[in-house]
């Protein structure tokens, strides 16, 4: 990979974990542009990088799987090369916003859809683009090259099959080149791009030697991605130099910055690191490098951000040839080796600003947010770290990240009175509220938190909901408790019916005492008894005439053991009962009565009843579905027989495996447990797999018989129908 860029310094290395496709520089906002494909965190978008400080400032949702990048000489829009969909998506930088959408149209049917290859901005017209044209159905993937105007193409293409998979255009002529890398042509196209759309002027060969290889123009020159320099000054491009010829050299990017005259390359091998490498601009003389242990994999796809030997580009890993990660080169070392320690935030309300503090006593401080200072001010949900520069304005290696969290403000809640408002003579209003999903707590006038609270002074009470971090919603509307003359009835006592500690497939209930008109259990409850379905505590109030609520009873400390999910049980052909119940306390019973010793996950039956299977899992108990099993009779005739019937336990149909296909056809019979035919089906005649339809008949055990033409049986099995 080339770069021409200025000396080669000591770098300090950024990595982001960001899946790339390809990526750009724009001088105007200092900033790095990335096509991100679909399938990964911020995928299918273009993302805004901050190279100084190695951060993601932004994401635009694009979808499609962005490819290809290529930017206006204005930089006002970038085009983006869908990979998932069959278009480009024009961003306008100024609005920040995806401003068109246009179709790239299909070479013909055998083609399919055409997708971008590259991209090439028309120099002076923003509005227009060359686009190299891809099939993803073929080999060559070739479909042409087009001109686009605002979306709409020129109706002059180029052939395609063999043309130009890398474009560029030298602004000086307007001329645009292109190269074919993926046959042994290797052919670079001289193109006229005109009104009427692109022409082709000339093919020379000979000038490029190496599959997948890609051209940028730089400097009045061309520069192949893998070494050769391409002087097209003249009619015809003749090679001008050549930097490398190491075939071991994979696919990779170029950048071109006019401040020094130096090339670089960043030298992409099997090897598990990269070699940065300096040429002579004008000798192609090697004078200086310097390894990248650290980094591996192929380099694909190179830009130069700011000059100074400053550099990006994409990993491809070299196993699965996934864009992994995003390397930004700054060209400084720090001396600045200890990270510095930055306390956690705490919790903040939406709305509100957090103020994050640097360690006191440190050089200049630049945090990720793109803030500058000792202090970061905070205002969203985000991953915030800090680095400190030395003398030289490097920076150091960065703080840990913290992340201040900003709730939004729950909505207000409202209170509920499960019974009167009025607070009588020894008595007490309860005053609930909903907790509904969304707050973590609530808090009331009184002072008190929780869900409910207990009133025996008359007066107006309202709630506030309240978030992780404690940010309150606005009151509730106030309800207002009065005094009433009456007398409140007695305290109440509760009657267990049962024990405290249950299974909860066999509950207590609780009662009340009767003869009250209303009741109020503090679960919510409103009859004089009711059944507990989760542990806890339990209370009550009772209400007479007057509408007055006694004081709460004793609570009653509920406990309740969950039961095993109920097992299921099914039937073999050979008359096996078995079940795939994890459980290891197993218990098979015979019209409801244990089978002794029968306590593994699998019993033969060999007697005529009803099989259930008992689990037991921390005292509690849970049973089967019942089968019914037949093992007289008939059966003896089935076990020799032996037919395939599944599947079994079946439901809606059933499908028969004859041991014999004859040429004629036959019947299917199928009876009642005890004998009774109940149905009679056609077989279809030289078919092996014959389907049964089971509709109309009740769950239960069934015998399916298959008859040849002349009556005589060749099948029989049972069947279990759920």
């Amino acid at each position: 990979m080339l770069l021409l860029s200025g000396v080669v310094a000591a770098q300090d290395v950024k990595v982001l974990n960001l899946k790339s496709n390809d990526v750009i520089y724009l001088p105007t906002t200092d900033r790095l542009y990335v096509s991100t494909p679909e399938g990964e965190t911020n995928g299918n978008s273009l993302c805004v990088v901050d190279p100084y400080h190695g951060t993601i400032d932004t994401c635009y949702a694009i979808g499609g799987s962005p490819g290809a990048l290529a930017v206006s000489d204005d930089e006002k829009y970038i085009y983006i090369g869908l990979t998932a969909s069959p278009e480009i998506v024009r961003f306008d930088t100024d609005r920040q916003a995806v401003g068109q959408r246009f179709s790239l149209g299909s070479a013909s049917p055998f083609y399919g859809d055409n997708f971008a290859d590259d991209i090439a901005v028309v120099p002076g017209s923003p509005l227009a683009v060359a686009v190299s044209l891809m099939s993803q159905l073929t080999g060559p993937r070739h479909t042409g090259v087009a001109v686009f105007d605002d979306g709409v193409q020129r109706p002059l293409t180029t052939p395609v099959h063999t043309g130009s998979n890398s474009i560029a255009f030298d602004p000086a002529t307007g001329l645009l080149y292109g190269f074919n890398n993926e046959s042994s042509e290797f052919g670079l196209r001289k193109m006229a791009v005109t009104a009427e759309g692109v022409s082709i002027l000339s093919v020379t060969e000979g000038l490029f030697d190496k599959f997948g290889d890609e051209i940028e123009y730089a400097d009045g020159r061309l520069y192949s991605h893998l070494g050769q320099v391409i002087d097209i000054s003249g009619d015809v491009p003749v090679l001008a130099g050549q930097f490398r010829s190491d075939y071991s050299l994979y696919n990779a990017g170029l950048a071109a910055a006019p401040d020094s005259n130096v090339v670089y390359f960043l030298n992409s091998t099997y090897s598990p690191w990269l070699l940065l490498q300096t040429f002579d601009k004008n000798t192609y003389e090697l004078v200086g490098q310097r390894e990248f242990l650290n980094l591996g994999g192929y380099v694909w796809r190179m830009v130069s951000w700011g000059g100074e030997g400053k550099l990006a580009f994409i990993t491809k890993d070299v196993l699965f040839e996934e864009h992994n990660h995003l390397v930004i080169l700054r060209n400084c070392t720090s001396a600045i080796v200890e990270a510095p320690v930055l306390e956690q935030a705490p919790g903040a309300c939406l709305g509100d600003t957090l103020a994050l503090q640097a360690a006191p006593g440190e050089g200049p401080v630049f945090w990720s947010n793109g803030q500058v200072g000792p202090t970061a001010l905070v205002t969203t949900t985000g991953e915030v770290y800090y680095q400190v520069a030395d003398e030289q304005g490097c920076l150091g290696p960065p703080s840990n990240p913290v992340s201040p969290q900003f709730d939004y403000l729950p909505a207000p809640p409202y209170v509920l009175t499960p019974g009167s408002l009025a607070l009588c003579q020894g008595g007490q209003v309860t005053l609930t509220t909903p907790s509904f999903p969304g707050p973590l707590g609530f808090l009331w006038s009184t002072g008190e938190a929780g869900p409910a609270i207990q009133v025996t002074e008359p007066g107006e009470y309202s709630v506030q909901a309240l978030s992780l971090n404690g940010c309150r919603s606005e009151p509730s509307e106030p309800a207002v408790v009065y005094s009433l003359a009456e007398p409140a009835p007695p305290q109440p006592a509760i009657t267990v019916d049962g024990e405290t500690a249950f299974c909860d497939n066999m509950p207590s209930v609780l009662r009340a005492p009767g003869g009250y008109p209303g009741y109020l259990w503090n679960t919510g409850g409103l009859s004089a008894a009711i059944t507990p379905y989760v542990s806890g505590l339990y209370s009550v109030q009772v209400q007479n005439e007057a509408g007055c609520l006694s004081f709460p009873s004793e609570p009653v400390n509920i406990t309740i053991a969950y039961s095993p999910p109920i097992p299921d049980i099914f039937l073999s052909d050979n008359n096996f009962l078995f079940t795939t119940s994890p459980f290891d306390s197993l218990q098979w019973l015979l019209d409801g009565e244990p089978i002794p010793g029968a306590t593994s996950q699998v019993l033969q039956a060999v007697e005529t009843g009803i099989y259930s299977l008992q689990a037991t899992w921390g005292g509690c108990t849970s049973v089967s579905n019942e089968l019914y099993i037949v093992t007289s009779g008939v059966d003896e005739a089935l076990a020799r027989e032996r037919p395939v019937l599944f599947p079994n336990p079946a439901q809606d149909r059933v499908y028969l495996r004859l041991n014999t296909s004859g040429a004629s056809s036959g019947t299917a019979h199928i009876r009642s447990a005890d004998g009774q035919l109940l149905s009679r089906q056609v077989l279809l005649a030289g078919q092996e797999l014959q389907e049964i339809y089971l509709n109309g008949l009740p769950p239960g055990l069934y015998l399916v018989e298959a008859f040849d033409a002349n009556g005589r049986r060749i099948a029989a099995s049972r069947l279990v129908k759920q």
